[in-house]
């Protein structure tokens, strides 16, 4: 078995206080944010090399880009203006994902952004139309948690 693998667990490490910290507090600390992604480009380089690394973190970046461009267009359309970033997603939630875009492939990537944005739509669901209660959806925390049960099945299934 590559120990190299093993590496991407490193990324769990930094991830669980946020988790534990957007749950509670609604908030992430900047210093969990460049830990995780010092620890997602040292896992990429390790594994993929630097080449296809940089690929990564450019594909994935322009995913992101395009998802943000739509969610603006949708909120200009909705409300007639551009509103401030802060009414859809904090910016936590956008470095979170910037972090680890060097250490997903493409397809993966798109896999764990629409298990995360179901998850947190499941989120939402249960709290704001079940429970009536208006509350901000934790995503890093509920993306954490995706990220770490990939992380773990990922290592667990690994094929060299």
């Amino acid at each position: 078995m590559n120990v190299s693998i093993y590496i991407l667990l490193l990324l769990i490490v930094p991830v669980v206080p946020m988790i534990i910290s957007d749950f509670c507090y609604r908030k992430i600390a900047l210093i969990w944010i460049i830990i995780l992604a010092v620890c997602a480009v040292t896992a990429a380089i390790i594994l993929y090399g630097l080449n296809i690394s940089a690929m990564n973190f450019t594909l994935n970046l322009a995913i992101l880009v395009y998802m943000f461009l739509g969610v603006l267009l949708y909120v200009y359309i909705k409300n007639r203006k551009i509103s401030s970033i802060k009414h859809f997603a904090g910016i936590g939630d956008i470095l979170f994902f910037i972090a680890l875009t060097p250490v997903f492939e493409f397809r993966n990537f798109i896999y764990f952004l629409i298990g995360s944005c179901l998850a947190a739509l499941a989120w939402w669901i249960t709290i704001y139309v079940i429970w009536h209660k208006k509350r901000t959806v934790p995503l890093v925390g509920i993306s954490g948690c995706i990220l770490s049960l990939y992380l773990i099945i990922n290592v667990l299934t690994w094929q060299q």
